[in-house]
């Protein structure tokens, strides 16, 4: 008899309530003055000074971040009835919870920015800790080692080793990555009402407002192109070709089929790195004629799920099983 298993990105629930068990609020003085102000957030106190038509000067502020940490007590109980309700709603018969713990192999590649750089200042939820323990004891979190997979990784493989055995896997995740799982059930329960979607093989894109957004092959074709700001790559980042996300959707939008998604994909690369080039990746090391084809391998790696544990997210391979030579 086939179960239904939920598979469910740890991380996203731990930081989610967390966050949401605290108020935060700025502290904002000005220097010369001495006055200080408190305000709910940066852009609030920046359209204060517009409003009195004074001009933002960084320099003349020293603004620090407050936070107000709620009860533990109430923020653990949301999540319980939350995975609770969640598995009813879902008629799961288990659940596997999985959660981070640093850096990962995309750390290490040779990328010109460093992966998820920009996240260093983030500010971190004072329950953090606590709701990442409290999965861990209550929900068996399995913590996914430093230096090795990602927890999208993870849960993507684990959803496909489910689906193997003649199980019906639920991938949970409102990470856009999760799109790209074809074949694959993805619970969405950040949409209202909550989005239980079969993510197609192909897929498609669109706009939504300025970002342009997507399913399947297609949009995983077009995070390896024009990447992820989250996550700090790029895939034309070291190009001098002028090129953006509406660009990649109008090339990648025409394939009606795997191999033309992928021709596409292959195609774009050329046209953004026609020649040879030397950079000096992230972590200092210099890399002398690259081409098109180690761009997109870089950018493939990063925006690539691993969907088995002895995956080693080769384009060629995955081209090649999908008849694309390159």
């Amino acid at each position: 008899m086939s179960e239904r298993v939920l598979i469910i990105d740890g991380d996203l629930i731990a930081y989610r309530f967390a966050a949401a068990g605290e108020q935060r609020s700025v502290s904002v003085k000005h220097i010369k003055s001495d006055k200080e102000r408190i305000f709910k957030n940066r852009t609030l106190f920046k359209e204060y000074l517009a409003e009195k038509e004074y001009e933002y000067v960084p320099e003349d502020y020293v603004i620090e971040d407050i936070q107000t940490v709620g009860s533990k007590d109430f923020t653990l109980d949301t999540i319980k009835k939350f995975l609770t309700r969640m598995k009813e709603e879902t008629w799961a018969d288990r659940i596997e919870v999985y959660i981070g713990s640093g850096d990962t192999f995309r750390h290490r590649l040779p990328l010109p920015i460093g992966y998820k750089s920009n996240r260093a200042d983030n500010l971190r939820p004072l329950l953090l800790d606590d709701t990442r323990y409290y999965l861990k004891l209550k929900y068996g979190a399995i913590v996914v080692p430093a230096s090795g997979l990602e927890v999208d990784d993870v849960i993507t493989i684990r959803s496909y080793e489910e689906l193997a055995r003649g199980n019906d896997p639920i991938l949970v995740s409102n990470d856009k990555d999760a799109q790209q799982s074809s074949g694959i059930q993805v619970l969405n329960w950040q949409k209202d009402p909550w989005e239980l979607k079969m993510i197609p093989t192909i897929g498609s894109l669109y706009k939504d407002k300025a970002t342009v957004k997507g399913d399947g092959l297609m949009f995983l074709a077009l995070q390896t192109l024009s990447g992820d700001t989250a996550d700090c790559y790029c895939g034309y980042d070291l190009s001098e070709v002028k090129y953006g996300p509406t660009k990649a959707m109008k090339a990648l939008e025409k394939a009606q089929t795997e191999k033309e998604v992928l021709e596409i994909l292959i195609s774009e690369f050329k046209r953004l790195y026609p020649i040879a080039f030397n950079y000096t990746d992230c972590h200092g090391v210099e890399h002398i004629d690259a081409d098109w084809q180690d761009m997109l391998q870089l950018y493939w790696t990063c925006a690539y799920m691993k969907r088995s544990w002895d995956d080693n997210s080769s384009f060629i391979q995955f081209a090649g099983e999908r008849g694309v030579y390159v």
